[in-house]
């Protein structure tokens, strides 16, 4: 299909879901003229159209839109394309129109709109989807009320839902008469509550029977407070009808005239009765198409409420006061677009003495990298902040931020910009001895058939492009000593002061670990790989050559970890993430600590977690520690995204590093410079 707009605004919103071509005078019959809705450029592609004896298409969002506000550029999941009128204009007949007056439901249609309704219900999805919770005091019990559901002026589904000649003030004067001892709360459009636009009646002439509702509570949370709505053609309504409430419509929305709604007016096209269930798979199913733009990608329904959900939770976990604990000056450079939400503020310390001089909010919000603090001294110390400021509803939310397990090209310690990021207000993922986000991930989530089939595919991605943790070095097939059919055993070295060998090593030191599996494995070829930053004098571990050559076969340098695990036959470690290497590269593992991977089924393991108790696939280990778990940002446009997206860009980067020799020379000559700047930058600190 070739598809022509008459808007360049268009032609940016609409991209991801069709091939978008710029206006020419010389059309074929086959060709599509594409307009917004009923606005300007939907006008003049219906009269382009009937000029020119071409087709005309009528876009606009779907149902189920976005994270933020559609006027804030907030990136779109769906879209409605409609040849015959759009769904809002009920002067005509639409697409959705005549799906509900024409199409032969099945059972199992019907049961897929029953699971995407539970769905939105339980992870409170709307059109919109960055607004607040309504607070568990805002309504008084045992009160009876009824809600008001007001649009913005001028809106296009007011002028063509035929509810021109119904007022708002009318119908709050309706809703008072037919509901005496009720309270009447009216509900302000997200638009108008932002500034955006203004709203279809006068704010400041609210009858006194009426409580104005004047922050954006998500609707779906909102509705459950009540059994009854009143509104003209808002969307709302029908997020009322999932949610149970008796609907009165003034005008003629798309889920009015199937009998599911109290209508004021009557159309003569809505033939038939519908069910909520078949209403809902003909708007949300048939009728609109999606997208994932955070995985860049063509989606379905179920996808797009369950990354709506994730990126809903980070949203609301990144907004209001967030006070940053161990950050050095170089991360506090990188971190920012991690922590990217509405009108929130960021603050970094250079030390838990430095919160003396803020006062504390109760929403606020304490962010420590790795293990820079104590979370339990940092908890102890706002909470006899919090008394001292009689802040008795005062909750310390602290979480704790560490580099996620697909990070970068070079090495962290040479100041490289991470890909990702793990946040976890549970524990730490290192730290055996508590739980985590992670583990709670791994013990107790259903993954679906989705997220194991991207699983899958990250997987096969991963061993193709050999990547690991870090990524840069040369991948070789190294030569080796040993002899035909000589099992060859891989030891990862670690950094000894790292605080996964701290927390998860349980004492064991890389000079214990190599003695220990050459007393099990005495014939076998046993190679040792230092650790970069040890190799790079960045971090403290072991290198000493004679002692390492005292129970060790070789030792390989050099070389990516991808490549060392290759010519392996185990894998043999404390709790170093290159065991989950080669996991995915289906290699037999052995582990001496308790690193996340371990206690599932899927190592050798010679500790046991006694809370990790199911056994899990590798497809379900790899959805919840690479595709659940980490935050993901993309390098290009600094803004959140999924694993999928950040593989991609860091293969292109991977590409131009060996194919270009003067980008690797920059790259080289940087990294040189950064860690003789990082070495000068510890001395002084010391000197200090």
């Amino acid at each position: 299909m070739s598809a022509y707009s008459t808007s360049k605004k268009l032609i940016k919103n609409v991209s991801n879901f069709i091939n978008v071509k710029g206006y020419k005078n010389s059309l074929l019959s086959s060709d599509f003229i594409c307009g917004w809705g009923r606005k300007k450029s939907g006008l003049n592609a219906i009269k382009l159209a009937k000029k020119h004896k071409a087709n005309f298409l009528l876009l606009e969002d779907g149902f189920i839109r976005s994270l933020n506000l559609g006027v804030e550029n907030s990136p779109s999941f769906s879209i409605i394309k409609d040849e015959i009128g759009i769904y809002y204009d009920a002067t005509m007949p639409s697409k959705l129109e005549n799906i509900l007056n024409n199409y032969e439901f099945k059972e199992e249609e019907l049961k897929k709109a029953k699971k995407a309704i539970e769905f939105i219900k339980k992870y409170k999805i709307s059109k919109y989807n960055n607004n607040l919770f309504v607070p568990s005091n805002f309504f008084k019990d045992n009160e009876k009320r009824i809600l008001i559901i007001t649009q913005t002026a001028n809106d296009e589904s007011l002028k063509y839902g035929l509810a021109s000649t119904f007022s708002t003030e009318q119908i709050i004067k309706d809703a008072i008469k037919e509901n005496p001892n009720h309270k009447v709360y009216i509900k302000i459009h997200p638009d108008v509550l932002s500034g955006k636009k203004q709203s279809d009646f006068n704010l400041n002439a609210v009858p006194k029977e009426c409580i104005v509702i004047t922050h954006n509570y998500n609707p779906i949370d909102l509705l459950q407070y009540f059994n009854k709505v009143y509104t003209k053609t808002s969307a709302m309504g029908f997020e009322a009808l999932i949610m149970g409430c008796e609907c009165f419509c003034y005008g003629m929305p798309f889920y009015a005239g199937w009998g599911l709604s109290v209508d004021k007016i009557k159309c003569k096209r809505r033939l038939k009765k519908r069910s909520l269930e078949e209403v809902f798979y003909a708007a949300y199913m048939l009728y609109s198409e999606y997208y994932n733009p955070y995985l860049k990608q063509k989606s379905d329904i179920f996808d797009s409420i369950k990354t709506l959900a994730k990126y809903k939770d980070i949203e609301k976990a990144n907004s209001n006061r967030l006070f940053m604990l161990g950050f050095s000056l170089w991360k506090r450079h990188f971190v920012k677009p991690f922590f990217k939400a509405k009108d929130n503020e960021i603050i970094f310390l250079n030390s838990i003495k430095s919160l003396a001089k803020y006062k504390l909010k109760e929403d606020d919000k304490f962010f420590i990298w790795g293990k820079k603090y104590d979370e339990n001294t940092l908890k102890n110390l706002l909470l006899a902040k919090a008394k001292e400021q009689n802040l008795a509803n005062f909750t310390p939310k602290i979480s704790l931020v560490e580099d996620g397990f697909i990070r970068s090209i070079s090495l962290g310690s040479d100041l490289t910009r991470p890909f990702s990021l793990i946040v976890d207000d549970k524990g730490f993922y290192i730290n055996p001895n508590k739980p985590s986000k992670l583990e709670e991930l791994l013990q107790n989530e259903i993954f679906d058939e989705n997220m194991l089939n991207r699983a899958k595919n990250i997987i096969k991605i991963l061993i193709e492009n050999r990547f690991s943790k870090y990524n840069g070095l040369k991948h070789e097939n190294l030569k080796i000593k040993a002899k035909n059919n000589q099992k060859i055993i891989l030891i990862p070295a670690q950094v000894e002061d790292d605080a996964s060998m701290i927390l998860g090593g349980f004492g064991l030191s890389t000079y214990e670990l190599i003695k220990k599996v050459r007393s099990k494995n005495k014939d076998a070829y046993i190679l040792f790989k230092p650790h970069p930053d040890v190799l790079s004098g960045n971090r403290v571990g072991l290198k000493d050559e004679k002692i390492i050559l005292e129970f060790c076969d070789e030792i390989i340098k050099d070389c990516s970890i991808d490549s060392a695990i290759k010519i392996a036959d185990e894998i043999h470690t404390i709790t170093s993430t290159s065991g989950f290497d080669a996991l995915l590269r289906a290699k037999k593992v052995f582990t001496y600590g308790m690193p996340f991977y371990a206690g599932w089924g899927l190592s050798v393991d010679e500790l046991k977690c006694e809370r990790r108790t199911r056994k899990l696939s590798l497809e379900e280990l790899v959805a919840g520690a690479l595709i659940a778990y980490p935050r993901y940002i993309n390098p290009k446009s600094k803004t959140l995204c999924e694993i999928e997206v950040c593989l991609d860009i860091m293969l292109s980067l991977q590409k131009n590093y060996f194919s270009k020799w003067y980008l690797r020379f920059v790259i080289d000559f940087r990294t040189f410079l950064l860690r003789k700047i990082r070495r000068i930058y510890e001395y002084l600190r010391k000197v200090r």
